[in-house]
């Protein structure tokens, strides 16, 4: 299983979407058949998915979303409720770096699948 685990990581130490399908490849022509996607394959997918979302992720691995949804939950990634509400998020400017004229603030902001905007 570590195996796997060290061939799904690119060069910064994150998986991809080709090293992730490329992997799944693999394992479909090697799987004996009714035998169930391995743990590390789904990890990797529900990461693909936590970045990318569920849907492209589903169709690019070729799973089956609702179950990759069902991972990404139970690995502790909490569904939208509703994707068109919208968060107001209040920034003081109270904090003593602010009062100098220092401040310095990054704002990442991302979309209702979790992946970054921008």
């Amino acid at each position: 299983m570590n195996e796997t685990r060290q061939t799904m990581e690119g060069p910064e130490g994150g998986e991809t979407f080709e090293s992730t399908r490329a992997l799944f490849q693999r394992w479909r022509e090697s799987r004996q058949r009714g035998a169930r996607i391995p743990k590390a394959l789904w990890a990797a997918a529900v990461e693909m998915a936590r970045q990318y979302g569920v849907v492209q992720t589903a169709q690019r691995l070729h799973v089956d979303g609702p179950r990759l949804l069902k991972r990404m939950e139970g690995a502790g990634f909490a569904r939208a409720a509703d994707p068109h509400t919208v968060t107001f998020v209040a920034l003081s400017g109270s904090t003593p770096a602010a009062r100098t004229g220092i401040a310095e603030c990054v704002v990442e902001i991302q979309n209702a699948r979790g992946g970054r905007c921008g």
